[in-house]
Parts: structure tokens; sequence; C-alpha cells
């Protein structure tokens, strides 16, 4: 059986007062479920039955699908994106092919104080010291603690099936990129790569600096190059086998950058350069650019732009190849570019999106509350078209930083329209390849690679 409800657990702290609430939503014959775990500013968990809770939820599921969330900017545990983060559990439980496959859908929204000022205008003065917590959460052992725990609970060996997807917007980009990226090379005596139990990384307009960035793709192309015949990154260390091979469709992280996000695109920089003003700091080291042979810039370069607004990063591109026709066969209702994105692999990384981006996705939140029994009809208004991840320069290492047309991804938060959660599915699939016989392989475990000599 497919769980029965949708549900929050523990404790509902949100913004001010530390107050329980109705720990049930919605009706019971949903197939989802939902649970909070929420940090305090010194990156503390506030409530470890929070974290227990959760964990029980996945250890009664037998093939969890598991999509952990941490939000951005001007958002808490009772903001409005929850209702947006549980329309989009509701969306991927729903479609034909979750029930087919009796998968266990699950959403663990992490929180944390990211609106701390409510006034209107003055809120906007918080993007300091709200940066500030989202680094220091990111910089604490209990989140990265959290993740891992979340992660090995949908993974025990026990499970028939499972997935386990990390999601970050904005500040909460920046905390989830902060976070696992130094986990990333991480690896056991053994040279197994053990740190990484989730499946896969996805940031959203992330609202950090390119500096931490820059840093894991100079280290990926010092360990990684890539080999158009096995279309995989491998070690730069000779005499290295295929476990240490990284396949070009399992990046380890993918930075998506909506290209008309103003937040991160222009006030991001002025934002920053403020700082550099008001801190009086002029001095900047010139350091390597990736994969770019020697070449070196001012550090500046990367403090005062995002990384899926640097030029020096960016690797990947997704472009449009023109309207195209819907595949047959599908039995979804809405947004049905989702469904066609998973019944397929997608070898050229070509994917579909079926919708006008028009906000469709908001009418589901009413004053930040989702109903999951509200009838949500088709649009009527379908809009049929490809488009295609394509690798355009830099560093090319197991690492995406990929810019998005506005079409897909609208301004800074677009992430859960309909168009980009298709994009998503799509992500999902090109990363986990169905086989001959439309199931899903597991991915193989892979070695760190050795230390590629200094001298060669």
């Amino acid at each position: 059986m497919l769980l029965a409800s949708c549900a929050s657990f523990g404790p509902y702290h949100g913004n001010t007062a530390e107050q329980p609430f109705n720990s049930v939503r919605g009706p019971k014959d949903r197939r989802y479920k939902l649970a909070f775990i929420e940090f305090g500013d010194q990156g503390s968990a506030l409530d470890n039955s929070q974290i227990k809770a959760a964990l029980e939820v996945i250890h009664q599921a037998e093939r969890p699908v598991l999509f952990v969330y941490i939000h951005g900017w001007q958002n808490n545990a009772n903001s409005g994106d929850v209702c947006h983060f549980e329309h989009f559990l509701d969306t991927v439980s729903s479609f034909p092919e979750t029930p087919g496959r009796n998968v266990n859908v699950i959403g663990v929204y992490i929180a944390w104080r990211g609106r701390d000022l409510t006034f209107p205008g003055l809120n906007l003065l918080t993007f300091y010291s709200r940066k500030a917590v989202a680094a220091t959460v990111a910089s604490q052992v209990s989140c990265l603690a959290t993740l891992n725990e979340l992660a090995l609970a949908a993974e025990d060996p026990s499970k028939k099936f499972h997935r386990c997807i990390l999601i970050g917007h904005s500040f909460g980009g920046l905390l989830l990129g902060n976070t696992i990226s130094h986990s990333i090379l991480d690896a056991s005596g053994a040279g197994t790569r053990n740190a990484n139990p989730w499946d896969m990384a996805v940031t959203f307009n992330s609202a950090d600096s390119s500096i931490s960035t820059r840093q894991l793709l100079k280290q990926l192309d010092y360990l990684y190059r890539y080999d158009p015949a096995r279309h995989a990154y491998v070690s730069r260390s000779p005499g290295e086998g295929e476990a240490t091979a990284v396949p070009e469709n399992r990046p380890f992280i993918v930075f998506l950058q909506s290209e008309n996000d103003s937040a991160t695109g222009k006030f991001f920089p002025i934002g920053t350069e403020f700082y550099n003003i008001m801190g009086l700091r002029f001095h900047w080291q010139k350091v390597p650019v990736p994969g770019h042979h020697g070449e070196k810039v001012s550090e500046r370069e990367f403090y005062t732009h995002t990384p899926g607004n640097n030029p020096y990063l960016v690797n990947y591109r997704v472009v449009a190849l023109g309207d195209a026709s819907p595949p047959p066969g599908l039995k979804a209702t809405q947004n049905r570019a989702i469904e066609a994105n998973l019944l397929q692999n997608h070898p050229d990384y070509s994917f579909y999106t079926s919708e006008h981006n028009d906000g469709h996705e908001d009418r589901f939140c009413k004053n930040g509350n989702y109903n999951p029994d509200e009838a949500r009809p088709p649009t009527g208004r379908e809009l049929w078209r490809r488009w295609q991840f394509v690798y355009t320069g830099n560093a090319r290492v197991p690492c995406w930083i990929v810019r998005v047309p506005k079409e897909i991804i609208w301004e800074h938060g677009g992430l859960w329209s309909d168009n980009s959660v298709a994009m998503l599915a799509a992500l999902v699939r090109i990363e986990f390849p169905l086989t001959a016989g439309g199931n899903v392989a597991p991915p193989p475990l892979l070695r760190a690679p050795n230390v590629p000599d200094l001298q060669q």
C-alpha cells in the first residue's frame, strides 16, 4: 500500500512562538507525507523530535522517493513556500507512474529563519544578516549530519526501491551547496566514495557568491578530465580503472540559474559591492579559473557573482530545439511533460515542457495554504516544446552550472513552475536512466581517484 496521508510532524516553530500545530493536513487518501526539520541561527536543530519523526516515516516506507528541500530568503517553516513544496509533492505522487510503481513520496522541508523582519520594506534590509545565517547553518555539523541521516534512512538495504533528491533555492541553495561541497570529494581510507548517500543534488537560483563553487570546480578539474569516447569524467591519475570514472549524466551537483533572475543577476552584485565598500575591502588576489589553462582573474569576480551568473564558471545552457508534439500514450491530465520526461531516457539530454510559464501553479496556494482536495483541471492551453542541456565551455567536470531560459524558470522564485518541475523530472531521468526492461538500475559505488602526479 502507498502512504495514505499528507502529514506534518513535530513542533512548528515558524518565525516566533514555538507552538505545536495540527499534524495532519489534507484527506487521508493522499500518497505523500511531509515533515519539517527546523534549524536555528547558529546551525543547531531546534527539536530532535522533528528529526525522529521524519526518520520514522522514511523507515516505514518500503519504496521511498525522498525530496529534501531547503528554502531561501524571506521564508521559514510557516511561509507560502511550504504550500508550493506541498503542491510539488502532490503533483509527483499523483502522476500515473507513481501509483503504478508503488513508490512512497516523502518530503522533508528544511526550515531556518530566512524571514526575520515582517514590516514591508524593512524586511529587505535583512539580506546580509540572513545570508550570514545561511552560511552559518551550512558551516556547522548539524545540517550535514541531518541530510546524511535522512538519505541513509531512505537508502536502507531493506528498501525495495529508493531515491533521495536534495533541492535548495536562493539562500537555501547557498546552504545546500556549502553544506555538501565539503563532502563531495571525501572518501574512506579504502578509497571508496562514501560521503554522498543522497542520489542527486540540485540548486535553483543559488544566492551564494561563487567563491566556494570556483574552488569545487577547480578541485574537480584537478582530479578529473572529460573522456568523450566514454562520456565520462575519468581520473587524471594514470592507471585508474572504471571504478573511479563518473558518468557524464551523474554530476555531483547541478546549479540551475534562470536567465532573467534579477535578484541574483542584478541586485546580488550591487549588494556585495556595497558590502565591500562599507567593509573597506579593496584588495583581491588573483586565482586560477577552472579549465582555463592557468588563466587567473581577481577573486572579486567570484565574490560579487553567484555561480549561475558567473561567465567564468557556467558550463551548460538549456537551448531551445523548437515546438514539439506530445509523445503518445500519456495518461496524465496536467503538466503532462513531467510524465513524458520520466517515461523515456534522454541520451542527448533533450527534454519536454508542455505549458505556458504563466504562474499557473500559484492558483493552488491560497493565503499560503494548500488544499490537496481542490480540483486541478488541465490548463487547456498546452504549449509543447523541446529543450536540450548543452555543454558550452569552461571546466567540463562532474558539476553542472546551467543557464535556464525564462520560459522554464521565471525570475528568482520560479522553481516550482510547471515547466521547471518538468525539467527537474528530466534531470532525474537523465541521472537515473531506465534499463531495457523499464526498470531503474542502481548506480555503482564510485572510488575516489588518486591524486594526480603534480610533475606530470
